[in-house]
């Protein structure tokens, strides 16, 4: 039987101002931007095009130096949705909180500065989660270049909705659903999570309390033990309704230092630790602190080399705690894992 629902979220299909209908859930957009002046107002136009109007929109310039702070200003004059905050430059993380500190809305989702929603999003992910009174609604996304990614969001506007899947344990879905080859065979691709925070709505009060770290790659991992061990319930849709755009310039593309490293195995690590007091075999997180080889690699000077030598005591005394079962699974899911990000890395990462 699902959870009892929140007051504030009901059926969406009742209208936002019907008379004596209940009040819809306001919905807060979390968009951190750095020097995105080339792609913001796009991805902003995406949001504001929701079918969902109930809508409070947060643009965080994160110390913007190419025009991005005062494009953001011109267009929170557009749309009283649109509320901008300006702060020094701090980081993803900084800005993701600064977001949260602000959001007045009962559910909170985010978007990157450079990606694209498609106009039902929202309705559809508030729908789902109301209907199952889940704690967190997701959906699925398309990895596509930037100059296709206007008309592949035109092509898909008009899909119907797809399957919906509703299930417990979330975290330890999180830890033991990643591989796709696994996740295709076991049929259970719609309990995969990626790790991003944007394809998913959250319930506002799942942040109380959390934060992303500050400063540091891989913010996102680094909360998403914490936040699924708080969940019951996620309701998981079939529908592609967020567009990941490859950029060849983003971070994610461009040249890794150790310490880019060694903050994605500190980041998995603290998922490791939560997983295990929650007796979860952490075979996500395993692969994740095996980027280790990767920071190995990327070893410049002797701060690189001391870094990376702490990191590997730290990752090898936490292997030492697995039992032996648990360590061959971690390993052979590793494994599989490791060949698919190699394709992955080939094919679709290479995007335009």
């Amino acid at each position: 039987m699902p959870a009892p629902r929140d007051a504030a979220c009901v059926d969406v299909a009742d209208h936002e101002n019907s008379p004596g209908s209940a009040v819809v859930p306001r919905v807060s957009v979390i968009v951190p931007v750095y020097n995105a002046v080339s792609f913001l107002e796009a991805t902003v136009a995406s949001i504001l095009d929701q079918t969902y109007s109930r809508l409070e929109v947060l643009l965080v310039d994160d110390g913007s130096t190419d025009g991005s702070g005062e494009l953001c200003d011109r267009l929170g004059r557009m749309d009283d949705r649109i509320r901008i905050i300006h702060q020094g430059n701090s980081g993803i993380g900084a800005a993701q909180n600064a977001g949260l500190d602000a959001a007045t809305g009962d559910l909170i989702t985010f978007c990157d500065n450079d990606d694209l929603m498609l106009p039902s999003l929202i309705a559809r992910l508030v729908e789902v989660l109301v209907d199952s009174g889940a704690d967190m609604s997701c959906c699925r996304w398309a990895n596509v270049g930037a100059s296709v990614a206007a008309e592949e969001r035109r092509r898909r506007s008009d899909d119907p909705p797809g399957e919906v899947v509703v299930f417990g344990e979330p975290a330890r879905h999180y830890q033991e659903v990643f591989s796709l080859a696994h996740r295709r065979l076991s049929r259970r691709e719609l309990q995969y999570f990626s790790e991003a925070n944007w394809g998913k709505l959250y319930r506002a009060a799942l942040w109380d309390g959390v934060r992303f770290p500050v400063g540091v790659y891989a913010q996102d991992v680094a909360v998403a033990m914490d936040l699924y061990l708080r969940m019951e319930t996620v309701a998981s849709c079939s529908d592609v309704l967020y567009l990941w755009i490859q950029h060849p310039q983003s971070v994610s593309h461009g040249s890794r230092r150790t310490s880019y490293f060694h903050d994605i195995v500190v980041a998995h690590a603290h998922v490791f630790d939560l997983a295990l007091e929650a007796g979860i075999t952490p075979a996500r997180a395993y692969g994740g602190m095996m980027t280790l080889d990767a920071e190995r690699r990327s070893i410049r000077d002797d701060d690189d080399r001391a870094l990376y030598l702490d990191d590997e005591q730290q990752v090898a005394a936490r292997v030492a705690r697995l039992t032996p079962a648990q360590r061959l699974r971690c390993r052979l899911l590793h494994l599989m894992r490791r060949l698919e990000v190699r394709i992955y890395r080939l094919t679709v990462h290479r995007r335009r």
